[in-house]
């Protein structure tokens, strides 16, 4: 009742504010869009480090149209992904504000916003909200770029759309890196396709030193190849994960099969000790990163392994930007949107009438599930057989078997 009042209230405060801004965003001169009077770049992203991993080709083509602009990031999920992109010189300035900071932080961001005069704005379908709207209005940019409402993303969750001029809309099968790939076609950037369209991560020496090091204690004589495993997955979609359990008796039947792998378990500091409490007892052959490494150096260990298996997560992706195979275990998830790309990977689930259920309008329909049947149906073994399957990365495990060897 009590959070019922709450929203009513917030409602009668945000309808007649989103009027006054439609006012004043009317009253503002129009200018048509040329990209050589762009200038100045400020890029919103409040999303999870999969998405911004998928963001990453259509950010570099952003700088590549905009060689010699000033290209400003502003974050604030507390998911690291402004670590994804940190020394690339794809981004000038960095701007960490978190939805949770005052009322003051929110509005000394704003004047420095205005101050600095961006040319243009752009915001993906992951960075809307009233405090955002209310910065790019501040900003007075000439230019704002943005995802629209859309089919299958409806006015509720993309209530602000009227604040782009340089309007976006989403097909409702589009996969992810689609989405932003028209968001950078729109901001002045050269079109890519999709098949051409490749993640990375900036990644630096000490990044991968740190995996040679890490590697070099977990090893324990000869290793034949580094299998790389994620259980877990992000705290508010826990209903993505496959059974811990089930992790478990797959790792148990991995080892069985090749004694001499190394099996690398991942993870956020919130799941190590979930993930200590999976390892107990499946000896020395396995070891736990979770918790141990930053963005950079977990992307740098998965560059090492021969395979990673995981939930639909955001390693899943950071795997596929730094060319480690992957085999997915999906659930709920809508797998037009954010499928690992390449022809290197593999996704296993089970298709159901009911399924997928979370899709742009949000995890409602997976909250009110009562059985998880695309999750729950896959077993142990199926995995196994189907991991089993998967051709070997020779070349790579060569490479980690001799590096391996020369450090005994």
């Amino acid at each position: 009742m009590i959070v019922r009042a709450i929203e009513i209230i917030k409602e009668l405060i945000r309808t007649p504010a989103e009027s006054l801004l439609k006012v004043y965003l009317a009253c503002r001169p129009e200018k048509e869009f040329s990209p050589e009077r762009v200038e100045r770049i400020l890029v919103f992203a409040y999303h999870g480090l999969g998405n911004f991993i998928m963001y990453t080709p259509a950010l570099k083509l952003l700088r590549e149209r905009y060689p010699d602009a000033r290209i400003d990031l502003q974050v604030g999920n507390d998911t690291g992904c402004e670590e994804v992109l940190a020394g690339s010189r794809l981004f000038d300035r960095v701007y960490n504000l978190p939805y949770r900071a005052g009322l003051r932080a929110w509005i000394k961001r704003a004047f420095e916003i205005r101050d600095t005069g961006y040319d243009l704005t752009i915001n993906e379908f992951h960075s809307h909200s009233w405090r955002l709207a209310l910065l790019v209005a501040a900003s007075r940019a000439p230019f704002r770029a943005g995802h629209i409402t859309s089919p299958g993303w409806p006015r509720r969750f993309s209530r602000y759309s009227f604040i782009f001029n340089l309007p976006v809309a989403m097909r409702e099968d589009e996969h992810e890196v689609e989405r932003y790939l028209d968001l950078a076609c729109a901001a002045g950037a050269r079109p890519l396709a999709l098949a051409d369209a490749e993640t990375f991560i900036h990644l630096t020496d000490a990044d991968r030193e740190f995996a040679e090091a890490f590697l070099a204690r977990a090893a324990e004589g000869t290793v034949s190849g580094i299998i790389g495993v994620q259980p877990g997955t992000s705290p508010t979609m826990r209903w993505k994960q496959w059974p811990i359990e089930r992790y478990r008796n797959l790792i148990e039947r991995l080892l069985a099969d090749d004694s001499q792998s190394l099996i690398v378990l991942f993870g956020s500091a919130g799941e190590v000790e979930m993930i200590r409490e999976m390892a107990e007892g499946l000896g020395p052959r396995v070891a736990v990163a979770a918790g141990k490494t930053s963005v950079k150096q977990v992307a740098a260990l998965i560059e090492r392994c021969d395979l990673l298996i995981c939930n639909d997560s955001g390693l899943m992706h950071a795997a596929v930007a730094v060319g480690t195979p992957v085999a997915a275990i999906y659930g709920p998830t809508d797998i037009n949107r954010t499928s690992p790309l390449g022809g290197r990977q593999t996704v296993i689930r089970h298709e159901l009438p009911c399924s997928p259920c979370f899709k742009l309008e949000g995890d409602a329909q997976v909250h009110l599930c009562p059985h998880h049947d695309c999750l729950m149906t896959i077993t142990p073994d199926e995995v196994y057989q189907i991991v089993s399957q998967i051709p070997s990365a020779s070349a790579k495990k060569n490479e980690n078997k001799s590096a391996m060897q020369s450090r005994q």
